[in-house]
């Protein structure tokens, strides 16, 4: 266990995570607007019809970003960018909309959009591994963290817990990532979320990079507190990752449905019978019943008795504490006796 004290059930934007609250759901449209502001707004509208509860978006510069050595990155990604301005609007959609908005800053020069954009809470993309005093920039704004923890080990997220506590936050929820686009199946890894939860007490989730739904709805089964998936409305994009392993218009509906189906599936983990199984506890459980006519006074033998359905009679485990009893009355075969029709 980390030696920083984490909460295990914080607060953001109004809405509970972690502690047992509903799954946190982020749509992560991360560059699929392409620049395009309209592109942007039906990525909103997307997140919000669909029920997600943070629509994500990510802000950068380039050239800060990005070394001179990838000219082609720098080049591929710069006019997949939006303006503070224009992520202003975008908040004010979202706020319209019933929708958290939430960004990752990707260089320093962002930090203060986040602040301009109130964002509730910071998000932290899995690239600023072994980046701790980005990390702990990014904690001194005083609001909670989500850390996708893509590519790390274990002492990658002890680097980055200590980070956060330098800057002074103990709001943290980390996110189980593999950092590649698609994930193959057989390295998901779905496991690591338990590890992550021995680690320290905050909330822990999942960030999804697979082809379709299963990784995720298996991590919210798994417990996951948070879970994130990339959206998109474009396919088949040239040069380009994030529709590969998107959510869209025809399904992010349907997924996010399903974690909510089982989030109501898991229960409040008591074993106990339910509200459903009260018929069932009649019909299908079993009584002491006679396997042939007794007078009254007899007096009960092991061949006298068997279990037999329905459950409305004396139940089953006490047929051995029948043997011996006497009977205060006639019985017919194929009875279920009855706590009155014993003395």
């Amino acid at each position: 266990m980390h030696s920083a004290n984490f909460q295990d059930q914080f607060s953001i934007g109004g809405r509970a995570v972690g502690g047992g609250a509903p799954c946190l759901f982020i749509a992560e449209a991360g560059v699929a607007h392409f620049g395009d502001m309209d592109m942007a707004i039906q990525l909103v509208e997307l997140a919000a019809n669909a029920g997600a509860d943070v629509f994500k978006t990510q802000v950068f510069d380039v050239d800060e970003l990005i070394a001179a050595e990838l000219p082609e990155w720098r080049d591929r990604l710069r006019p997949r960018n939006l303006t503070l301005a224009e992520f202003k609007e975008l908040k004010s959609l979202c706020d319209e909309r019933g929708l958290l908005f939430m960004a990752t800053a990707h260089n320093e020069s962002r930090i203060p959009w986040l602040e301009a954009l109130e964002v509730p809470a910071i998000k932290v993309g899995s690239g600023e591994r072994n980046n701790p005093g980005f990390l702990t920039k990014l904690a001194e704004l005083g609001r909670p963290m989500v850390v996708s923890t893509g590519m790390y080990n274990e002492e990658d997220v002890g680097e980055a817990l200590e980070a956060c506590a330098k800057g002074g936050c103990d709001r943290v929820a980390l996110l189980h990532c593999i950092t590649a686009y698609p994930t193959p199946e057989d390295q998901v890894n779905l496991a690591a979320m338990d590890r992550l939860a021995e680690l320290f007490e905050g909330p822990v989730g999942y960030s999804d990079h697979t082809q379709d739904h299963l990784a995720l709805l298996a991590a919210v089964a798994r417990g996951a507190e948070v879970v994130e998936k990339h959206i998109t409305i474009l396919r088949d994009v040239p040069n380009a990752q994030d529709w590969k392993v998107s959510a869209g218009p025809e399904d992010l509906g349907e997924l996010i449905a399903n974690v909510r189906r089982l989030e109501a599936m898991l229960g409040h983990g008591r074993k106990e019978p339910t509200a459903a199984e009260q018929e069932g506890q009649v019909w299908a459980t079993k009584s002491v019943a006679t396997t042939r006519n007794l007078d009254p006074g007899a007096v009960l033998r092991p061949g006298d008795l068997i279990s037999k359905r329905p459950g409305n009679g004396i139940p089953a485990n006490q047929l051995e504490a029948m043997i011996g009893r006497t009977l205060a009355r006639a019985v017919a075969a194929d009875t279920l006796l009855q706590m009155e029709d014993l003395l």
